[in-house]
């Protein structure tokens, strides 16, 4: 059980309200241009010119080195703590170096990069020569590139075209590489140090030259990681030498002592122990500033159990005299700033995300490894700071389990109205923790699990891949229609088998089968493609600095973690549109086979014709059972699909690593998937997004309020094969009103996931404010919604994603 918390602190906590200088930075950051950034690449065009002809891990270190010593830098004035990137309040740097020529616009002469779907920046001249002379310097030999050509070798143009119909994704250029978009070791960071990563590499460099080893790579590694490590202390001295010259030169008494205690923090983190909770802070910034300065495109500021990690020092602090304003002051600046954080996305990543913020996350509460609730004020005081903020960025996940105290639930429901949309999430902590122990992992370590992105759960102690190497999610909706159309996708292409066409199959066990042979042929090969990329990669890239702050065990192997080690190596999957696939498969079998009401010719014409002058095929269709009206004949066909699904990845072999691990997540992964699968038999259009959670039902389906979406949940069988699997819900915000409607929340939220059920989110906001925030976009731009996954601002998304969000249907409690 949780300890009792400190009532009077709560109660201390609830009366905070933004400090001047957080709110200065919000009015900052809403006023501020999205804006690129094109210095980053200046630097690393001439380092790699300098280190030509040096070992791969050294150059990538110098690299590192350079832009971090040389980089402009800047202090605004209403910092707590500093370090961002670029000098902006919102802005990004590239990742030319890292993904070759991946943003073709550079090319055009109006230098217009489109930022999202729908939003576009302007580059200045000079910014786009240094990007044209980068991808110049880089293009030919990126590792996205090399692995094209090699998959080019194994299966032909197959990787390019089942990219293009959405069947697979990632596509390379999204820059995910083993452990890129996890967790750093703050633990051990926070408590010794940089210099004593440093002092360990040393010890190491040491032993290899005393002893018989020959593996020269691994003396590299070591190298290369004093190299870049030593490179971040320097960066965080630049800030200190920046605060002393501005303190000096001004005369705000508050503003001059604000940035000596910055200079003080600068001074002493990251190289040393963090002694207090500013230090801390700013530890975490500057080292996650250098994780992004080192791949841009993934910005990823994830801070995992930061309620547990940074607990004593908080306390400390709050004993020690430390303000409490001033304590949450910082922490606003902190995760304001971590939310606000940009990126150039590839052109997949725009369809796939939406909008370019890094999805991070910030986890509160859960078990430890000695089953013992962990809830503490800590999380109680970073759930007000994000209600507060309300932002539609960092991702908040609340560890949920059957010991999570009241009054933790109580303040995230609150703060879940606050913010409206989606945040924080709750994620079972039974569910994931019996999962990884299910595979094969120690219980012990399998409490420490945090949450990655959306929801992906993932381990402190192992690189998590999921992403990696192309790998992350396949289209069972897809599939679904190279079974309809004998093995062609939504580009006419034959990317699937040939299975036979439908017209001439007697059963439905034929188009069944035939389903999953299609399944069976695309994930494995998805799968053997990944294996691919993991022996090219490390071949033309390499990236020292996530290696020894991301994975303690690359420090002890002296090995790169895009040089994945099997036993500290794990690799996920998510098999999505699941409830598309059932739904369909629910309707051709009752229609078709069982009522016989209609022919399957008849079925593919009306689907051809995207139901173009087949209103009445139509309306069979979207009249046949569907999940999420704790109806059994729907409910059993996705328990089918999922668990047939689950065995399919299961069966391949990912030898010498670890079998993949299924989590069905969310992003605004349905509008991409959508793009690659034609009408539905479950009365779907083509090309529309697809139902938005991997278990929440197609919008507008769920006809028999909240409780039958839960019933079916549960009956779906979703928590036996995957670690966590989104189901999106959505209620007025006229409701959640009084503390009764708080209470009948809790206790539904209780229910399900007492009853198995692994994750829920909640958009609290009513479809009419919806539409309105659609019409009139300029007197609604802080409306938050939950998309899939992530959270975002409303009036930011594409027309097809915002209906999504208004048509999905909107219960009362």
């Amino acid at each position: 059980m949780s300890k009792n918390p400190d009532q009077t602190l709560l109660n201390r906590i609830d009366a905070l309200a933004l400090s001047e200088r957080n709110t200065r930075w919000r009015e900052a950051m809403k006023a501020s241009d999205w804006r690129i950034f094109a210095e980053r690449e200046r630097y690393t065009v001439k380092s790699w010119r300098e280190t030509a002809g040096e070992d791969i891990e050294l150059r990538r270190a110098k690299l590192v080195a350079e832009v971090l010593d040389n980089i402009e830098i800047k202090i605004h004035p209403f910092d707590e703590i500093v370090g961002r990137p670029t000098t902006g309040v919102i802005g990004c740097a590239t990742s030319i170096d890292v993904n070759g020529d991946y943003m073709p616009a550079i090319w055009n002469d109006d230098g217009t990069v489109q930022a999202t779907l729908d939003a576009a920046v302007q580059l200045d001249r000079e910014s786009v020569e240094i990007l044209r002379e980068s991808a110049r310097e880089f293009s030919g030999t990126s590792a996205q590139e090399m692995v094209y050509r090699a998959w080019e070798q194994v299966v032909g143009s197959w990787a390019v075209k089942a990219e293009a119909a959405k069947l697979k994704d990632p596509s390379l250029d999204s820059a995910i590489y083993g452990q890129s978009t996890s967790v750093l070791s703050w633990k051990k960071l926070l408590s010794v140090g940089l210099s004593g990563y440093i002092a360990e590499c040393k010890t190491k460099i040491e032993a290899f030259r005393a002893s018989g080893d020959t593996d020269v790579s691994r003396l590299y590694f070591w190298q290369a990681a004093i190299i870049a490590l030593e490179a971040v202390v320097r960066h965080a001295n630049r800030y200190a030498d920046l605060a002393e010259s501005m303190a000096r030169e001004t005369d705000d008494a508050e503003f001059k002592s604000r940035l000596t205690r910055i200079a003080g923090y600068c001074r002493r983190v990251p190289e040393y122990p963090a002694r207090t909770f500013g230090e801390a802070l700013q530890a975490t910034v500057i080292c996650n500033v250098a994780k992004m300065l080192e791949n841009p495109i993934q910005n990823n500021s994830h801070w995992g159990r930061a309620d547990q990690y940074l607990y004593e020092l908080f306390e400390s602090d709050l004993a020690a005299g430390v303000p409490l304003e001033q304590i949450s002051s910082q922490l606003a600046d902190v995760i304001g700033r971590w939310g606000t954080q940009t990126f150039v996305a590839s052109s997949s990543q725009k369809e796939s995300h939406q909008i370019n913020f890094g999805i991070n996350n910030i986890m509160v509460g859960g078990k430890d490894a000695q089953n013992n609730d962990t809830a503490n004020e800590l999380s109680y005081l970073i759930l007000h700071t994000v209600g507060l903020l309300k932002l539609s960025s960092p991702t908040v996940c609340l560890r949920w389990n059957n010991d999570t105290p009241d009054w933790l639930m109580r303040k995230a429901i609150r703060t879940n109205v606050e913010t409206r949309g989606g945040i924080p999430l709750f994620e079972n902590d039974e569910v994931v923790v019996e999962s990884y122990v299910r595979d094969g992992i120690p219980r012990e370590e399998a409490a420490n699990w945090h949450s990655l992105g959306c929801v992906y759960p993932a381990l402190p102690t192992r690189a998590e891949h999921y992403g990696a190497e192309g790998v992350a999610a396949f289209n069972l909706a897809g599939l679904l229609h190279l079974t309809l159309h004998n093995g062609r996708d939504i580009n006419g292409e034959l990317t699937g088998l040939e299975t036979g066409d439908p017209r001439g199959f007697d059963t439905f066990d034929e188009l069944y089968e035939a389903f999953f042979a299609q399944h069976r042929f695309l994930s494995h090969r998805v799968f053997r493609l990944g294996a691919v990329a993991r022996k090219i990669q490390p071949q033309y890239l390499r990236l020292p600095l996530l290696s020894v702050l991301g994975l303690e065990a690359s420090l002890e192997l002296g090995r790169d973690v895009l040089d994945a080690h099997p036993d500290y190596s794990l690799y996920g999957v998510s098999d999505r549109a699941i409830i598309d696939a059932a739904d369909s498969l629910t309707a051709i079998k009752k229609l078709v086979y069982e009522d016989k009401t209609l022919t399957m010719p008849q079925l593919l014409t009306a689907l051809d014709a995207n139901f173009e002058g087949y209103d009445d095929v139509r309306a069979l269709c979207l009249a046949a059972p569907k999940y999420g009206n704790a109806d059994a004949y729907a409910d059993g066909m996705v328990k089918a699909v999922s668990d047939r699904s689950a065995a399919i990845v299961h069966e391949y072999d990912n030898s010498p690593f670890r079998p993949f691990i299924i989590a069905r997540e969310g992003l605004a992964w349905h509008y991409y998937g959508g793009l690659g699968v034609g009408a539905l038999p479950d009365g779907r259009y083509a090309l529309e997004p697809l139902d938005d959670g991997a278990a929440s039902p197609m919008r507008g389906a769920d006809v028999n309020g909240p409780t039958s979406v839960l019933l079916s949940a549960m009956a779906s069988g979703f928590s036996d094969v995957s670690y966590a699997s989104v189901l999106n819900q959505k209620f007025s915000a006229s409701i959640l009103t009084g503390e009764d409607s708080v209470d009948k929340l809790i206790a539904y939220t209780q229910t399900y996931m007492r009853s198995g059920g692994s994750h829920i989110q909640y958009n609290i906001v009513g479809s009419e404010e919806l539409k309105a925030a659609k019409r009139e976009p300029e007197e609604h731009t802080d409306l938050v919604v939950r998309i899939g996954g992530f959270s975002a601002y409303f009036v930011q998304l594409s027309s097809a994603i915002q209906n999504d969000v208004i048509y999905r249907s909107e219960f009362q409690i």
